[in-house]
């Protein structure tokens, strides 16, 4: 019996495999840090892009409203490609494939020749949580994003 004991205590008194159940403890919480830092970086890097793609948008609808064969100003709405086909094509590959990019033209209503009428371009999409949506309750449903951008017909 006393035999026992003293292989029990020894037992006890080995460190052998300690590092490694330190490092799979800290691995865990590392992990879910580092998850939520590249949730978070896609998040201001889809900001950026719906930034980005509002004012090319506004830009496109403002400056470029001359119909080309009959020297008409053309109102936004009747530009070719239209200001939603030029931006979902030129950022809708720059988002991830489940953004879901809607562009929204601002108030209808323009006239030809209307100089100085404000165009409003909105640019919106969805942020799906990949990692983040995993671990915390709040973050299973998508987070709309959105940018919006007024400028002034010449």
């Amino acid at each position: 019996m006393r035999r026992f004991f003293k292989r029990l205590l020894k037992l006890g008194r080995r460190q052998e495999g300690v590092a490694a159940l330190e490092f799979a403890l800290c691995l865990i919480p590392l992990l879910i840090l580092l998850g939520g830092i590249m949730d978070y970086g896609q998040l201001w890097y889809m900001e950026a892009v719906l930034a980005t793609a509002s004012r090319e948008g506004a830009r496109y609808a403002t400056r470029y409203t001359t119909d080309p064969t009959t020297g008409v100003r053309l109102a936004p709405d009747a530009l070719s490609p239209s200001v939603q086909s030029y931006v979902t094509s030129n950022y809708s590959g720059l988002l991830p494939s489940d953004a879901n990019l809607t562009v929204t033209p601002g108030d209808s209503g323009y006239t030809a020749t209307t100089q100085g009428l404000p165009v409003s371009i909105r640019v919106s999409a969805d942020k799906y949580w990949f990692f983040l949506g995993n671990f915390i309750p709040g973050f299973t449903n998508p987070q709309p994003l959105s940018s919006t951008t007024v400028m002034s017909l010449e």
